[in-house]
């Protein structure tokens, strides 16, 4: 079963909410900060409650926690019997889609789009059908008597008509449950007026009002008022609004989602696309920004790829030049190393067919014998020392170097001793 959907016949027998033992702290650095104390409270379906107490008493906290918009240090909160604590972020996501509506004192409208697309937004994301959450945010709207309106962007109604669009978003999915932080907190008294009776006539219709206020009166137009004060509930009493019939017949308000609801892939795709207008909607109106996000972003990018460009260049020129310094290459010396007093000149160890029997082995992929001297070298009047080396065909694979001019010596060439020479730019 839904852990937040009550049967139909058990409505009446259990409570919509019930607190136990609730805590909630704050750190504060090294300090543990406790805002509410041992909290006990239970709330049916169809009650009006107001939540009064100065600025600090936790009420604002206590609201939260009930909306599951934060969760409890301690304690126990339940929703028709069932402990909030075990539900998932998705489970608690899904709840708070559903069941839940909030009215806020500064309304949290978005300032980019319409009215009636404001109103629409929860049930984008609950999976309702386009259209269906089109007429149904038309009516509601209409209901509250905004039906010339529903085209207007927030900054194009008073405070008294945001209002009323954020308190036909918060029943958009259906509103079981209607969260209302100072809901005219920051209207004037007709406004406020206004406001108040929507929600008597939301609770004459069975949904649940928890109101919070540092108002008295109107903390006194509901029928049940708890007070808090340093975090404790101090007062917990009915006014005179209450009514023993009207808890005894309370109902259930109707599910607006289940006839309403797309399959998740199309909900899935649905919610791509409002979000998708939604931030084409947010570029128009904010040029400027956009384009200045844009460009930091084209920089940004270009810098990086630029950064990373350069580092791949950079390590590949570098591992070119290693390589071609010979790091695979071994050289092979007749005797012990040069200087060595124990050094025998004796070159004839080593000879032409060591170097074949060296290039026959399957691992190795050049061979050059090599006898190096020194001379006198002269050209017409001028004459140099130079060192000369006698090398084989395959030195210049073995060297890794490459010529620059002319063409190098093959297998006859030495067979056939020609004349053939290769010198270097100093030469």
């Amino acid at each position: 079963m839904d852990p937040i959907t009550p049967s139909a016949n058990n409505t009446a027998d259990v409570p919509l909410m019930q607190v136990k033992g609730l805590i909630k702290e704050f750190r504060a650095g090294e300090q543990t900060i406790r805002v509410l104390h041992d909290i006990n409270l239970t709330i049916n379906q169809g009650e009006m409650v107001a939540i009064i107490g100065q600025s600090g008493s936790g009420k604002s906290t206590l609201m939260n926690i009930l909306g599951c918009l934060d969760q409890a240090t301690a304690g126990e909160y339940l929703i028709y019997g069932q402990p909030v604590s075990r539900l998932d972020a998705d489970e608690l996501a899904k709840l708070r889609r559903e069941h839940f509506g909030f009215i806020f004192q500064r309304y949290h409208l978005l300032g980019d789009i319409s009215a009636q697309d404001n109103v629409a937004v929860p049930a984008v994301y609950a999976g309702m059908d386009g259209q269906a959450r089109s007429n149904r945010a038309e009516k509601l709207l209409s209901d509250l008597g905004l039906a010339d309106k529903v085209g207007n962007r927030p900054n194009q109604l008073s405070g008294g008509q945001q209002q009323r669009v954020s308190i036909a978003r918060a029943l958009m999915n259906g509103g079981d449950i209607i969260l209302a932080d100072e809901p005219t907190g920051a209207l004037d008294s007709k406004s406020g007026e206004d406001v108040m009776a929507i929600l008597h006539e939301l609770k004459s219709q069975g949904h649940t009002i928890i109101m919070v206020t540092h108002d008295p009166g109107l903390a006194q137009q509901a029928e049940r008022v708890i007070e808090l004060k340093d975090g404790y509930v101090i007062e917990d009493y009915r006014t005179e609004h209450y009514q023993q019939s009207a808890v005894d017949n309370r109902v259930q308000p109707e599910s607006i989602l289940d006839t309403h609801r797309k399959g998740k892939l199309a909900s899935f795709i649905d919610r791509l696309l409002e979000a998708f207008k939604m931030s084409l909607l947010a570029m128009r109106a904010h040029k400027m920004r956009t384009l200045l996000t844009m460009l930091g972003i084209i920089i940004g990018i270009a810098s990086v790829v630029s950064v990373v460009g350069l580092g791949k260049g950079s390590q590949e020129q570098i591992l070119a030049n290693i390589s071609s310094l010979g790091t695979n290459t071994i050289t092979v010396i007749d005797g012990y190393p040069w200087g060595d007093p124990r050094r025998q000149y004796n070159d004839d160890n080593l000879t032409p067919e060591d170097a074949q029997a060296v290039a026959n082995q399957p691992y190795v992929v050049s061979v050059s014998p090599q006898l190096d001297s020194n001379m006198s070298v002269r050209y017409r009047n001028v004459q140099e020392a130079a060192s000369i080396s006698g090398v084989g065909q395959d030195y210049l694979n073995v060297s890794g170097e490459t010529l620059a001019q002319g063409q190098g010596f093959d297998e006859q060439s030495i067979l056939k001793r020609t004349q053939d020479i290769i010198i270097d730019d100093n030469a």
